[in-house]
C-alpha cells in the first residue's frame, strides 16, 4: 500500500490554487467568483508596481492607478511577495488620510530572494534573537 497525501500541494501557478480568503461564505464565494480574473490582475498589479522601479507604490497608489478595490487589488500583492516578485522597500509614503504605507517595489531576478518567513531570518545563533542574553527566567505562573 502507498502512502497517500491527504491534501497535496497544489503549485501557486495551479488553477485549482484557492484564493485566499478569511473562511466565511461570503469571503469563499468571492475568492472563488475572483479566480478567473486573478492571473491577469496579478500582472496588472506587478507591472504597476515594476514600472515605477525604485519610486515603487504604495497600496493606496496602486488601487487608485490601476481603477482596483482593496479586496481586489491587495490579496494580488500579497500573492506577488508570497512569490518573491514584489517586497517591502522598507519606506513609507502618507496616504490621502495621512497615515504611512509600505512602499512596495518590484524585486530584480538578481536580487536574492525575501526571506520567505521569520523562521529564515538570520539569528546569530541564538534561539531568540530578539531576547536580551542578560535577561532573567521568571515563570509562568506561582504556585
Amino acid at each position: 500500500m502507498t502512502d497517500r497525501t491527504l491534501f497535496p500541494e497544489v503549485p501557486e501557478n495551479h488553477p485549482d490554487k484557492p484564493l485566499p480568503h478569511n473562511g466565511t461564505t461570503t469571503s469563499k464565494l468571492a475568492a472563488e467568483t475572483m479566480k478567473p480574473f486573478a492571473t491577469s490582475q496579478e500582472i496588472r498589479v506587478f507591472e504597476f508596481i515594476n514600472d515605477r522601479g525604485e519610486h515603487g507604490a504604495t497600496d493606496e497608489e496602486q488601487q487608485l492607478g490601476l481603477g482596483m478595490t482593496g479586496n481586489s487589488q491587495r490579496p494580488r500583492r500579497r500573492r506577488l511577495v508570497e512569490r518573491g516578485q514584489v517586497a517591502d522597500s522598507k519606506t513609507t509614503r502618507k496616504t490621502s488620510s495621512g497615515s504611512g504605507a509600505i512602499v512596495w517595489v518590484a524585486v530584480s531576478p538578481e536580487q536574492p530572494p525575501v526571506a520567505a518567513s521569520k523562521a529564515n531570518w538570520p539569528t546569530g545563533g541564538r534561539s531568540n534573537p530578539h531576547k536580551s542574553d542578560s535577561a532573567e527566567f521568571v515563570p509562568d505562573f506561582a504556585i
